[in-house]
């Protein structure tokens, strides 16, 4: 099969959370199983190249094309004269192509729905008028990226509605085998965020998006390499199979493309003000409360469920939680329209990055059959991190953002029950976002500095050796779609500690209060959970792998630390147990790309 990623972000390009780790991991997966794979993504201010594509690569010339519509006429905003725009950032041996600035409204900024708390709102004041730029708007622009001598690039052109017409560069490059595209516009893309500028979201992100999903598609045009499914990756991407059904409907190849939205955060949902509504193309007649709009508001991500041939969550437990109106971020009505063409499908570990046994920025590598270097790297954490060392007390790690998602409402009150009592316990923690919760954070440590060392920061290095050197893992995240720490925890033999939600209850097998569920003993083999299929950690027979508890609450969060330590301390046997187990399992990118191979084989056979 020909399968085309939309995707945000790809990890050895730009990364900012999971989503890039699923974008380079997936394709990798795919491509070893025979398929062909492009990904395309923007060309950020950020992005870091790969591999190239030589330039004198032949490339196929396809004649201009795209959806029908007009020619384009001068750009008219909705109140006042036509106006000229300004340049695109094009290659300066081609010509300069008229294309129009935001198309936001003159009457006033756009301020969207607020998201969830861990989403920048909209600065009301950094939105632009309709039409072109200002004189000093044009002063103030960055000068075009050079191009990387030797680098294979094309200009593109296409209109996004049905008068404006956009031009951009696109970059061929490799990456880990792959075939990337990367879409430059300096306008869109060479800003010194990704999604926000540190404190608000970018106003025009709509547009930045819509922009990079029709780009995807017009590029596989001009390549004339027409992918048999298009895979789109939340509310960025999900106006591609909009423009799939409306836009390419009569055109040879596209029309017969299939798409596929993956959801891998239903809490960011790209609302925006309906005023874009027809800047990114689509129809007044679609802007509807059964296709996208939602209270008045274009939803992005309602759009994409709602167009897509088939929708799938990133995990099993994630799916059903999206299906329930209590646990859907409101899109439980949606989906459950849907709920014959959504599955759940879990994410894969990247075992060549995560493995004990080679991992570089471990100082004592270990493995299940021997565990002496684990050991070894506790002490080692311990002394990175200021800690009295001690063998003898448990060591409990946690690596996250500082956001609500990440439980730490109820976390940080029962981590201050837990010192205050004088547990026998150290914390070993690594992580930054919400100032407020940092602040609390490191006022417990300068209150336990003998117990707790907490790093406002991310250190890669660091949280590789908190991975190796801790005993625990917490990771009692109020939503957790997949998660991929539990996934690393596990390799590593440190037993996680888990709330039971998303793909965290899919992966971890939870310790019965009674211990009825410990393995029996180091010598019998693992019983394994398999990704790939619809067997998971809530109805495998598998003995336990860590911790877990159910409710979001402070008073549950501190029963299961507190079942931990008293794991360590009163049972090390049963621990050691868990441990082996804990480490037999295997979540492999292999079987998350069956399950995806599959998905697209059923998705094609959709009419």
């Amino acid at each position: 099969m020909k399968i085309l990623m939309i995707t945000a972000e790809m990890d050895g390009i730009v990364k900012t959370g999971g989503l890039a780790d699923f974008a380079l991991a997936l394709p990798k997966a795919l491509m070893a199983r025979g398929h062909e794979v492009r990904v395309v993504l923007p060309k950020y201010k950020q992005v870091v190249l790969p591999g190239t594509v030589p330039a004198s690569t032949p490339e196929p010339v396809a004649p201009a094309s795209g959806p029908a519509v007009p020619t384009p006429e001068p750009v008219v905003p909705a109140s006042g004269p036509a106006v000229p725009a300004p340049e695109l950032d094009v290659p300066a041996s081609g010509p300069a192509v008229p294309a129009p600035e935001l198309d936001v409204p003159a009457s006033g900024p756009v301020v969207p729905t607020p998201e969830p708390a861990s989403v920048m709102p909209v600065a009301p004041s950094s939105a632009p008028s309709h039409g072109t730029k200002t004189a000093e708007a044009k002063a103030k622009a960055l000068p075009p990226a050079p191009r990387t001598p030797g680098m294979k690039t094309n200009s593109l052109y296409f209109n996004l509605n049905h008068k404006d017409r956009y031009g951009c560069l696109i970059y061929h490059v490799v990456l880990q085998g792959i075939g990337v595209r990367l879409v430059e516009h300096h306008d869109f893309f060479s800003r010194d965020g990704i999604y926000d500028d540190g404190s608000y979201a970018y106003p025009d992100n709509p547009l930045r998006y819509a922009f990079l999903c029709k780009a995807a598609l017009e590029q596989c045009l001009h390549e004339q390499w027409i992918p048999d499914v298009v895979h789109c990756n939340d509310w960025q991407t999900a106006l591609a199979p909009y423009y799939l059904k409306e836009h390419y409907t009569h055109h040879p190849g596209l029309n017969q493309a299939r798409s596929l939205l993956t959801l891998h955060n239903g809490a960011y949902q790209g609302k925006s003000d309906p005023q874009w509504v027809e800047a990114l193309g689509i129809l007044p007649q679609r802007f509807t409360s059964e296709l996208m709009e939602e209270y008045g508001l274009l939803n992005l991500l309602k759009c994409g469920i709602m167009y897509a041939d088939a929708v799938n969550a990133v995990s099993p437990g994630y799916c059903e939680e999206l299906l329930a109106p209590e646990t859907s971020h409101g899109l439980w009505h949606y989906l459950n329209q849907r709920k014959d063409h959504f599955t759940g499908i879990l994410n894969g570990c990247d075992y060549s990055q995560w493995n004990p046994g080679t991992d570089p920025f471990l100082p004592h590598p270990f493995s299940a059959d021997n565990m002496t270097g684990k050991a070894l790297c506790k002490t080692a954490l311990q002394v990175e991190m200021g800690l009295p060392e001690n063998s003898g007390i448990p060591l409990l790690g946690l690596i996250a953002r500082l956001v609500e998602q990440k439980g730490f409402d109820y976390l940080i009150p029962a981590l201050e029950r837990l010192l205050h009592e004088n547990a026998p316990v150290q914390l070993a923690l690594l992580g930054s976002g919400d100032p407020e919760y940092g602040s609390r954070l490191h006022h417990l440590q300068m209150h336990f500095l003998h117990k707790m060392s907490f790093v406002n920061g991310y250190d890669n290095e660091l949280s590789h050796l908190i991975e190796g050197g801790a005993d625990f893992f917490m990771m009692p995240s109020l939503f957790e779609p997949c998660g991929l720490n539990q996934l690393y925890s596990l390799a590593y033999g440190t037993l996680p500690i888990v709330r039971e939600t998303g793909g965290l209850k899919d992966t971890v097998v939870g310790l019965d209060p009674d211990h009825g569920n410990i393995p029996p003993d180091t010598k019998r083999p693992p019983i394994f959970i398999n990704p790939g299929t619809a067997q998971t950690a809530t109805d495998s027979p598998a003995f336990a792998t860590g911790i877990s508890f159910t409710h979001p609450d402070t008073e549950s969060c501190y029963g299961a630390l507190k079942q931990a330590i008293s794991l360590y301390l009163d049972h090390p046997d049963r621990y050691q147990r868990m441990q082996q187990q804990a480490m037999g399992q295997l979540f492999t990118w292999d079987d998350s790309a069956k399950a995806y191979e599959a998905l697209y084989e059923n998705t094609m056979k959709t009419t």
